[in-house]
């Protein structure tokens, strides 16, 4: 009967709990389950004015690349709405996760958590701006990002293209690239995404989860590829994490560790409607289970990378221009623009300046934005002029163009490739220039007070969701009494705190 009765309670407290979450999200994040969500291949019925330039860079690509299909999901959710879920978890686990290095700094970087690292220390949590920029899919409408959105069903590999793939890492043996193919036929699953996948988890040179080896003694003989399982607020957390999920799961060998981990990827996400690396990222799918939380990594930039390694794989064998299927969503009330990419330390403008080349040895010059090489190098620690320096990304890196002190000039790489795990910038200024950012704040000035009536209402949150969508305009002291959190721009989550502050008043 005392048993009965702890359980009798324990059930009531979970329910209280659930309604608390649900008020409390509701409130917060105006969550909408919808059933209303569609996948259409028909393009041309796409409206221009709810999905402004959506339609105009799938032309545009399809005239390029006429064997590439399309196919539009309709996710009828609101674009406000959905960043507002996506920009979560601070201070304990953020949604959404950037690098900890000077090429995701400043407006990368969220303004609430700051500096705070998490997971294995190396990563800090992602800016609203930053989530804006990279699930806004017409920002990778383009032929060198567009492979995130490709649909991930199985439709066979060439052997030696994947042992290509993998050359140079740990997986650089014909046994792993045949359990890979293997796995891919048994799962549905493409099985040059299962390799990028692998590499994107793991690094090319493996790491705990990969090696068998480990960590402090414990879980010796275990191997978890896919890095399933594998959370945690340190990286003793995530390893130990990820390997008590390999050795529940009987994963004692490479080969069993990419059969079981390719099975939950296809069971996990790819079958419940997650079929593109973009959705296994940012989980806007209603078939999954539920939206927002099932997402597979909370590194922003893995999606893209991922898509970089496929397309790169793909050229291997001359193959972009086969047959493709990429999934396209779209959201309720976007912007009427894409949203902007943040800015950092590392992509200000185009400067003159004096770097020192820091790599190993030497780097190739080459004749164009991720072009052919010219057979000219820099070597370590020589010292070149920055003649341009690259504001968008191209093949997974940025391209400055450099001129040598022997009158040589070509493009080289600024820093690693997004697929890399480990971040290195290879161009460093010789002289850096700070300054202060001086902005007048006027006391005179109420937070939220938009229309400066003096009041706080509904007619301030309007304005600030109109100048969000592109559809009106604020003078000056009007964006800064829009600001509300402080963070130096005007967002959702502005009004999302300004639509909470009236409903508690």
């Amino acid at each position: 009967m005392r048993r009965t009765n702890k359980l009798c309670y324990l059930s009531i407290s979970i329910i209280l709990v659930v309604i608390t979450y649900v008020f409390i999200a509701g409130n917060f994040f105006n969550i909408s389950l919808s059933a209303n969500q569609n996948i259409s291949s028909d393009i041309n019925s796409l409206q221009e004015n709810l999905y402004p330039g959506i339609k105009e860079k799938i032309q545009n690509l399809q005239t390029k690349y006429p064997n590439w299909k399309f196919k539009i999901f309709y996710t009828d959710l609101d674009w406000s709405d959905v960043i507002a879920n996506e920009y979560t978890g601070h201070g304990s686990s953020p949604r959404n996760l950037v690098q900890a290095n000077s090429s995701y700094d400043r407006e990368w970087i969220c303004s609430i958590c700051g500096n705070k690292v998490y997971d294995t220390g190396n990563w800090v949590c992602a800016s609203e701006k930053a989530i804006k920029y990279m699930m806004d899919p017409r920002n990778s409408l383009n032929e060198n990002d567009i492979f995130q959105f490709e649909e991930l069903t199985n439709n066979g590999a060439n052997r030696d293209t994947l042992k290509s793939m993998l050359s140079g890492s740990f997986l650089d043996d014909y046994k792993y690239v045949d359990c890979i193919i293997n796995a891919g036929k048994i799962n549905n699953v493409n099985p040059y995404y299962l390799a990028a996948r692998i590499l994107q988890e793991q690094g090319k040179n493996g790491s705990y989860l990969s090696r068998g080896q480990g960590y402090n003694g414990q879980y010796v003989g275990y191997y978890n590829l896919f890095n399933i399982g594998a959370t945690g607020g340190s990286e003793e957390k995530v390893v130990l994490n990820g390997l008590a999920k390999a050795q529940k799961e009987g994963w004692t060998s490479i080969e069993k560790s990419i059969e079981g981990g390719s099975k939950f990827v296809a069971e996990s996400y790819i079958a419940k409607g997650q079929n593109t690396l973009y959705l296994q990222k940012f989980d806007v799918d209603n078939t999954s289970d539920g939206l927002y939380w099932h997402q597979y990594m909370q590194n922003i930039m893995a999606a893209q990378s991922e898509g970089s390694r496929l397309k790169s794989t793909y050229e291997s064998i001359n193959a972009v221009n086969s047959e493709h299927t990429f999934i396209i969503p779209v959201y309720r009330n976007m912007p009427q623009t894409a949203s902007p990419r943040p800015n950092s330390g590392e992509i200000d403008t185009n400067i003159t300046e004096l770097v020192r080349v820091n790599v190993i040895s030497n780097i190739y010059l080459r004749d164009s934005p991720n072009g052919n090489k010219t057979g000219k190098l820099l070597y370590k620690d020589e010292i070149v002029t920055r003649l341009e320096k690259a504001e968008e990304k191209v093949g997974g890196t940025y391209w400055d163009k450099v001129l040598k002190a022997n009158g040589e000039v070509g493009y080289v790489a600024r820093q690693t490739f997004d697929y890399e795990s480990t971040y290195k910038l290879y161009l460093v200024p010789i002289e850096e220039n700070n300054s202060s950012d001086n902005t007048n704040n006027s006391s005179n000035l109420k937070k939220g007070d938009v229309n400066g009536d003096g009041n706080i209402t509904s007619s301030d949150y309007v304005l600030i969701k109109n100048y969000i969508m592109g559809t009106g305009s604020l003078d000056e002291n009007a964006k800064k009494s829009a600001d509300y959190n402080e963070d130096g721009s005007i967002t959702s989550s502005d009004y999302v705190l300004i639509k909470n502050y009236i409903m508690s008043n």
